[in-house]
């Protein structure tokens, strides 16, 4: 063979990658779908331009490793603490009624339980790169809504692992399900101290020592060789490469270098996922699914109901509002790419009856495709409900207590605000009179009435004379104006305002607003900062939030922190 003709078929893979990541950016899909749809297009079913080979599955299968890795590097054990709510109450909740509820429907088609549990356990699980592509869209990565789905999808990560290795480590036999399974969590638990030990002695003072050579090239090597060795190790121990891949991840996460080699890493992490997902795609079988494609609609459609249903419900329990719960739930009813590589592996394929392998996978990728119109409709959805919810009013003794913040406007200002609040577990309730507002924030969860500063019923209710603070989200000298002429007791309490130039500022603080001009990146930072250190939060946690909020938006090393203005 020449080498004209070995370098063939890698110059088609990434002719076909290139050509539907612009394809897929152009009509505002997931450039999963296309992916998917190049595979199909090269792939033995389309025009038979590449064939599946060792060389592919091996490199498809890095691509799983370097995502992996990546999602490693956004966890670490504060993630733990600071979402606890969510990963400890709401994704655990969502997965075991997701799992049960498809490994019951696998049962009733004839699925041996344990490939049913397996099935039923990776179709729970949501797919981390459409959900943050969407959310990233629609600008809600720190709101609640992509808060919590972000929390939810790092804990469903975290139990994909160990689902990987253990599929990976399945010979077929079903019955010997158990005792592997106890042998996995075993080698897993050894290898997460392991992970946690290294992290601190080997890979901080490792790092800490490259940047002292100011050469960020050698950063790319160092985390190259962490990933793959870690990967190695543990498929030595006979687990998966993915999950030396998610503890090398864990592992850097805790150093102050994890941003930088997550940036190292991210082109060939994206590389070699978009070469798996084409290697997916490539496996499909057109032929044979155009006989069964009312199975394949139809299942899809099960998949997307079923989840939806169930991690509404799921919300509920844990406290969300119905339009919030609705949103949510719409937003994670899609099936995972970790669904695709379990019903991929060959063991567990020649377990399931019939042709439910291809079944399942044809249907996984048609809820990946669709997902944007979903979430949609679910958003549309969530606003008619949040209509509905306008006229309700809080009852007085109860937001006295439980809310001792009251944020008047949800403007970006007011929302930030209140970021502040939840991720400190301080409560508060939001008031807004702009009818389009007050939809968008209970639609993407805040805790929000519908209603006017000028009204007295409602002031009365929310109990404004017994507040510890005060913030207005409406910027400017009117809305501070309009505020204080409800008189002496609208003000006992601290005020917070956002203002739009230094003469306002200068004329609200005379007056005894604490007022914020914008200087940084979001909007209204410097007036989030200064509310949580009057209500008693230490500065290095302000700090920390204030690092957090920046790397949820993109915007960390664009703007310094702020430090709280004096009024």
């Amino acid at each position: 063979m020449t080498a004209a003709e070995t370098l063939q078929p890698a110059i088609i893979y990434l002719g076909a990658g290139l050509a539907a990541a612009l394809a897929s950016r152009a009509v505002r899909l997931s450039p999963i779908v296309g992916y998917l749809v190049a595979g199909l297009v090269i792939g033995p079913s389309g025009f038979g331009l590449v064939q599946n080979s060792e060389t592919a599955r091996f490199l498809a299968e890095l691509g799983v490793v370097f995502l992996l890795f990546d999602i490693g590097l956004h966890f670490s054990l504060r993630e733990l603490s600071t979402r606890r709510d969510d990963m400890i109450g709401l994704a655990p909740l969502q997965i075991v009624l997701c799992g049960g509820a498809f490994a019951l429907l696998g049962l009733a088609f004839g699925f041996p339980w344990p490939i049913a549990t397996l099935v039923g356990v990776a179709l729970a699980l949501s797919s981390t790169a459409v959900v943050g592509r969407i959310l990233a869209d629609r600008n809600q990565p720190a709101c609640p809504i992509g808060r919590s789905a972000t929390a939810v999808l790092v804990a469903q990560d975290v139990v994909a692992i160990f689902l990987l290795t253990f599929a990976a480590s399945f010979g077929g036999d079903p019955n010997a399900m158990a005792g592997e399974a106890l042998i996995i969590v075993g080698k897993g638990a050894l290898a997460l101290v392991i992970a946690i030990i290294a992290g601190r002695f080997v890979v901080r003072p490792l790092f800490q020592s490259l940047a002292a050579t100011n050469n960020r090239e050698t950063f790319t090597v160092v985390a190259l060789f962490i990933v793959l060795a870690a990967s190695a190790a543990t498929a030595r121990a006979d687990l998966s490469l993915t999950l030396g891949a998610f503890l090398a991840g864990m592992a850097v996460s805790d150093t102050p270098y994890r941003h930088v080699v997550q940036n190292e890493i991210k082109p060939f992490a994206g590389l070699l996922l978009g070469l798996f997902f084409m290697g997916v795609g490539m496996g499909v079988n057109l032929p044979a699914m155009a006989a069964i494609w009312p199975a394949v609609l139809a299942t899809a459609l099960v998949i997307l109901i079923v989840k939806a249903a169930v991690v509404f419900a799921a919300a509920r329990l844990n406290g969300w509002s119905v339009p919030g719960a609705t949103q949510l739930a719409f937003l994670l009813s899609q099936g995972s790419e970790f669904a695709l590589v379990v019903v991929g592996i060959v063991s567990i394929a020649l377990a399931m009856p019939g042709n439910w392998a291809g079944v399942i996978t044809a249907a996984v990728a048609v809820t990946l495709i669709v997902a944007p119109i979903w979430t949609s409709l679910g958003l549309h959805l969530a606003k008619l409900l949040a209509e509905r919810a306008k006229g309700a009013q809080p009852d007085a003794e109860e937001v006295a207590e439980e809310h001792p913040v009251l944020i008047f406007g949800m403007t970006e200002e007011g929302c930030l605000a209140a970021d502040a609040l939840r991720d400190h577990d301080i409560a508060y309730l939001g008031i807004d009179s702009d009818p389009e507002r007050f939809v968008a924030a209970v639609s993407n969860g805040y805790d929000v009435v519908f209603g006017d500063a000028r009204d007295d019923h409602l002031m009365k209710s929310v109990g404004i004379s017994d507040t510890k603070a005060i913030v207005l989200g409406t910027r400017g000298l009117g809305a501070a104006s309009a505020f204080l002429a409800r008189g002496p007791g609208a003000a006992r309490s601290p005020c917070f305002v956002a203002v739009t130039s230094l003469a306002e500022r200068m004329q609200l603080s005379t007056q005894g607003f604490r007022a914020h001009m914008a200087h940084a990146e979001p909007k209204g930072l410097e007036l989030a900062t200064d509310l949580l250190q009057q209500l008693g939060i230490e500065q290095d946690k302000i700090a920390t939030w204030v690092r957090d909020q920046s790397e949820r938006r993109g915007l960390l090393d664009k703007a310094p922190a702020p430090e709280p203005e004096a009024a």
